[in-house]
């Protein structure tokens, strides 16, 4: 049963799973997920959180549903936050360019702009725009 698993079998499992590209069997563990990323390592919970993303993009584009749009983006601004934190500009920048190309999508180009923003003074500060 899920609910009883102890916090190391909840990251095998979505590790296992994220390697398998199993992303039903990745979302299945989601519940958990708050769990998980308190006793994990920044670095680990960015990864974390890009297993749970890829899984919401996959249903995304495979159904066309909304809740999983949402539920990518949030975990993308979440992501962004952890690589920020971690020092990993690059990565941070690339990923914010990604936020504003889905809100450009969706029809958010004043969101999408201030993201958009946000990257190029990140890669001002940074020297790689």
């Amino acid at each position: 049963k899920q609910t009883c698993a102890s916090v190391q079998d909840v990251a095998a499992n979505v590790n296992v799973a994220h390697t398998a590209g199993d992303w039903r069997e990745v979302l299945k563990w989601e519940g958990r997920m708050e769990e998980l990323m308190v006793t994990q390592d920044d670095y680990t919970c960015q990864r974390v959180l890009l297993s749970f993303q890829v899984a919401h993009h996959y249903f995304k584009i495979t159904t066309g549903s909304s809740e999983h749009a949402i539920a990518t983006m949030r975990l993308m601004e979440r992501r962004v936050e952890l690589l920020g934190k971690l020092q990993l500009f690059r990565d941070q920048g690339d990923l914010i360019c990604q936020l504003a190309d889905s809100l450009i999508h969706s029809g958010k180009y004043e969101k999408a702009e201030r993201y958009f923003q946000q990257a190029r003074a990140l890669g001002a500060a940074h020297g790689f725009f």
